[in-house]
């Protein structure tokens, strides 16, 4: 709904206009077209940052760190987490990071993205880690 919200309040918004400009008698319909147009294009955009910022475990950041024995995630103190490499089955790279596969057919999976790490090193050596520790990309 977040990526097509703005695509249909900008196809909503292109016929209130043509009602409104284009039909003496549609001024009403138009101006009400509008209106929705803006609402929906302004409600999934507000409703993801007031859950992201609401949510005090959402919104915090997650720390890792990898080494030959596991991968370990932290959030606070709160959430700590840490996975042995022979628990993630697979493993790919996309243009945005990594996705680590943690119980077997991709029913669920973590995310890695490239911005974590401080360096082109850093995503080098962590690309090693999975491909000695798991194998190569999926």
């Amino acid at each position: 709904m977040f990526r097509w919200a703005p695509w249909f309040a900008l196809v909503l918004a292109a016929f209130s206009l043509v009602l409104l400009f284009g039909f003496e008698d549609a001024l009403v319909v138009g101006l009400f077209g509008l209106v929705c147009a803006l609402v929906i294009g302004f409600m999934e955009p507000v409703a993801v940052w007031w859950r992201f910022s609401s949510n005090e475990m959402i919104s915090r950041t997650v720390v890792g760190s990898a080494d030959a024995q596991s991968f370990r995630m932290a959030v606070g103190t709160s959430v700590r987490e840490e996975i042995a490499w022979q628990e993630l089955p697979g493993w790919t790279e996309t243009r945005q990071g990594f996705v680590l596969e943690t119980l077997d057919e991709g029913a669920a999976s973590l995310s890695v993205p490239h911005r974590a790490f401080a360096s082109d090193e850093d995503v080098t050596s962590f690309r090693s880690l999975l491909e000695n520790h798991i194998g190569p990309a999926a």
